[in-house]
């Protein structure tokens, strides 16, 4: 790289640090590569056999555009760890020694700038994302039999020397047979495995950029790992293979002739597809220590990544975790919305939401939950102030019919909600977050196993978000909850969402308003108002009036 490009790419570096990543990589762009960056995190989950973010929560939650838009990273290995980070979640220490390499990021930026430079060097080619699963065991890459190359590579020689000796036909009749098969393996081998060959020979780069960070912040603490030393170490000589046989591959590609005819007598001599069955069995021998490197790359790619979304913020906190207590949430917003409203809330035991459709309860909800899920993993909320204790995180909220599975609403329902009450039984506090409870169903049975679900829950350790329509359970449950709404006002052919949180009931809502704004016949729209008016009469509902409470 000449000196105008590393200028431009440090400016490059300079200018995007702080701005949301979203606005420099389309969402359609980064689903491309989604299956490769979940790889590592699905085989993590594999070896611990537990999940700290399940599936249905992380769906619900939109966790992917979460990511997104956290996901400043420079290289595979940091899409991955952070993917990986966003489904976990750290002890305190972890936490204090992840806070002191983001603070170092936020304020050195000359030093930021250098590592983020290293970084760029590595990239995001997509067969490198395979590499853990190999680190891990969970694939081989055979190219051949060792014995069988060398054999081939024998005969190549006893042809070669018998046709130079002996000026025989035979011998260069049979040079060149050998010679053939020789290339044909190769190309074989070449074909098959080549994105496996450059994801070892771009590990190279990684192992040197390890070498570098450790070097370059000796003095400072902040990646001083015993750990991390024994590993480059081990993998030493690893690293000399691997160097050697990198240059020669690129030397393969660079499309001019010398390059084209190096790369045919590498082929005919098969020295390449030895050199790659050699740096296989070493990196066989050091997997563990390999991986430990892949990992410390991609956790400074994430630490800086952090640093950048922290900048990227106009509100940001580090949170207070506690080992118990309640959850406190000062001017919390939802970290996917630039100019979101901000709510504060103390949640003691539970909450129920109330409110007119689109007001901003289940954004609110979210917010909340997503906000939990940063706070233990990557130590920031979108928020003024948090205080809460570790705690998981459930949902039940974007429900539909599963076709394939031939599950209908309500019974997907009732697994996403048993999936919650089994996680009660093991005693942890978790923060369950519901939208809509049992809106599959009959109004009777809904309100009627309702109530039996929230009074169950409230006897539990944990914390509980409802959203609801139904004022019934509400009311019937308002002594086990605290009971919060968002309103709406209705401006001639507008309604207005001021997106607050009040503490009570709501006394207004929208179904029908929304009918009348929509320029449905009027005659629909009077009689869904007369029949509310008289199913409330008739059920003897007279402390709110028909004018104030028009319809759920």
């Amino acid at each position: 790289m000449n000196r105008w490009s590393e200028k431009k790419q440090k400016n490059r570096i300079k200018t995007q640090f702080g701005k949301n990543p979203m606005d420099m990589e389309t969402w359609e762009s980064l689903q491309l590569r989604m299956h490769e960056i979940e790889m590592y995190e699905q085989r993590r989950r594999k070896d611990s056999n537990q999940e700290w973010v399940d599936d249905v929560t992380w769906n619900d939650l939109e966790m992917d555009r979460v990511f997104a838009r956290i996901n400043h990273t420079r290289t595979y290995m940091g899409e991955q760890i952070l993917y990986h980070r966003l489904h976990g979640r750290k002890n305190r220490q972890e936490l204090q020694r992840m806070e002191k390499r983001i603070a170092f990021f936020s304020c050195q930026e000359s030093s930021r700038i250098k590592v983020e430079e290293k970084l760029s060097h590595i990239g995001k080619q997509k067969e490198n994302y395979y590499l853990p699963l190999f680190l891990m065991d969970e694939i081989n890459w055979p190219v051949t039999s060792c014995i069988g190359l060398y054999l081939q590579q024998v005969l190549l020689v006893i042809c070669l020397a018998g046709t130079v000796l002996t000026r025989s036909n035979v011998w260069a009749i049979g040079l060149l047979v050998v010679a053939t098969v020789n290339l044909l393996i190769y190309l074989h081998a070449k074909n098959k495995y080549e994105g496996n060959l450059f994801a070892v020979a771009n590990m190279k780069v990684a192992l040197d950029f390890c070498n570098w960070m450790i070097k370059c912040f000796e003095g400072n603490q902040l990646y001083a790992d015993e750990e991390i030393l024994q590993a480059l170490e081990k993998t030493r000589k690893l690293a000399k293979q691997m160097g050697r046989w990198q240059a020669r591959k690129y030397q393969s590609v660079t499309g001019d002739l010398g390059g084209i005819v190096q790369d045919y007598l590498a082929g005919i001599t098969l020295y390449d597809i030895v050199a790659f069955c050699h740096i296989e069995k070493a990196l066989r021998k050091c997997r563990k220590e390999t991986l430990q490197l892949y990992e410390f790359v991609g956790d400074v790619d994430t630490d800086i990544a952090i640093a950048s979304f922290r900048k990227s913020l106009t509100n940001w906190c580090s949170p207070m975790i506690q080992k118990f207590g309640f959850i406190s949430l000062e001017e919390i917003c939802h970290p996917l919305m630039d100019d979101g409203v901000a709510n504060s809330m103390e949640l003691r035991k539970g909450a129920i939401f109330t409110g007119a459709n689109a007001s901003g309860k289940s954004t609110f909800m979210k917010a909340v939950a997503i906000n939990v899920i940063l706070a233990q993993a990557i130590h920031t909320c979108v928020a003024k102030n948090v205080k809460m204790p570790t705690i998981k995180v459930m949902t039940s909220m974007a429900l539909r019919d599963d076709v394939v599975q031939k599950e209908s609403y309500y019974m997907r329902e009732m697994k996403y909600l048993k999936r919650m009450l089994d996680e009660i039984e093991k005693g942890e506090p978790v923060l369950f977050v519901i939208d809509e409870i049992l809106k599959g169903t009959n109004t009777r049975e809904r309100l009627g196993a309702s109530k039996a679900i929230l009074s169950y829950m409230a006897q539990k350790p944990g914390f509980l978000l409802v959203a609801t329509h139904d004022l019934e359970l509400v009311k019937a449950e308002e002594n086990l909850y605290d009971t919060y709404y968002f309103d709406s006002q209705i401006c001639g052919k507008d309604i207005i969402f001021p997106y607050k949180m009040k503490q009570g009931i709501a006394v207004r809502t929208n179904a029908i308003d929304l009918m009348e704004i929509m320029d449905f016949p009027k005659e629909i729209t009077e009689k869904a108002r007369k029949c509310i008016y008289e199913n409330w009469r008739s059920s003897g509902t007279d402390r709110i009036k028909y004018q104030q409470y028009p319809v759920l």
